[in-house]
């Protein structure tokens, strides 16, 4: 067995032999089911800001992340004067830090970061869970990020056909979040496989899983693919909450897998 599914494990290069990986990012994770168990105990309205739990995978090819990456760092050196800016979409949406810019500017970075966005090229597939129903209605006996993960895990798997390879990195959240994670995705690839898809498919086509921070504060360096995931997650994540489609939502839309039919394919609900 890898490395990589013995204990979180970055990387800093694209992996050998890699066609793809899927950077993935997550939106209202923090107690949210205890939250929700408790006002359904007591009978209180669920509002829809904790209803819906959402983790959005975005897949590049090499050679489009390659391009990807130039685009996202001309907007960094355009506004920001050097590539050590990390783009996150609550600071950016809330003009935290960096991001705390006079109006025209603000407004025309918006602009050129939407564009670079546009124009790279990326295929994304977004799960919520809408939690109060899934409490009420299913078994409930899987945590909802690892449930929410093997429906991603499979759609990635179709997504690549019969002769790709991908690696899937995630963003690195704390030791114990990400080795409770880990040993779940090990389980899934390396013993059970899951619902639909074989141990041994599994294995031939997932090169490997990594846990990276946004930023690497060694090396100054920051994972584009994680932050296009985490700048793709929260529109999503707003539209499944309130079903009206943003300016943010329509740059990102025709990226959906299988768009315009992306229904339970590029966006799945569940239950």
């Amino acid at each position: 067995m890898k490395n990589c599914y013995k204990e979180p494990t970055p990387i800093l290069n694209w992996p050998p032999n890699c066609d793809y990986i899927m950077f993935i990012d997550e939106n209202n994770i923090n107690n949210s089911v205890n939250n929700i168990k408790n006002k359904l105990l007591n009978n209180k309205d669920i509002n829809a800001d904790e209803q819906f739990f959402t983790i959005t995978g975005c897949i590049f090819s090499a050679k489009d992340y390659k391009y990807a990456k130039e685009l996202m760092e001309k907007v960094k050196l355009k506004y920001f004067n050097n590539k050590k800016v990390c783009f996150h979409s609550y600071e950016i949406r809330n003009k935290h830090g960096v991001f705390k810019l006079n109006d025209e500017d603000y407004n025309n970075f918006i602009v050129d970061l939407d564009s670079a966005i546009k124009n790279s090229k990326y295929v994304i597939i977004s799960i919520s869970i809408n939690i109060p129903n899934y409490i009420l209605h299913t078994s409930y006996t899987m945590d909802i990020y690892d449930i929410a993960f093997d429906f991603l895990l499979e759609r990635f798997i179709y997504f690549m056909g019969k002769n790709n390879r991908g690696a899937i990195m995630l963003e690195a959240r704390g030791k114990k979040e990400d080795k409770k994670l880990l040993q779940h995705i090990s389980n899934l690839i390396n013993i059970s496989g899951t619902t639909y898809i074989s141990t041994q498919e599994l294995n031939n086509k997932i090169e490997g899983i990594y846990f990276n921070p946004k930023f690497n504060v060694k090396n100054h360096k920051s994972f584009i693919g994680l932050e296009f995931a985490d700048l793709s997650s929260y529109p999503i994540h707003k539209y499944v909450k309130y079903k009206k489609r943003d300016k943010a939502f329509e740059t990102l839309e025709k990226k959906l897998n299988y768009y315009p039919e992306y229904k339970n394919k590029g966006i799945k609900i569940y239950p």
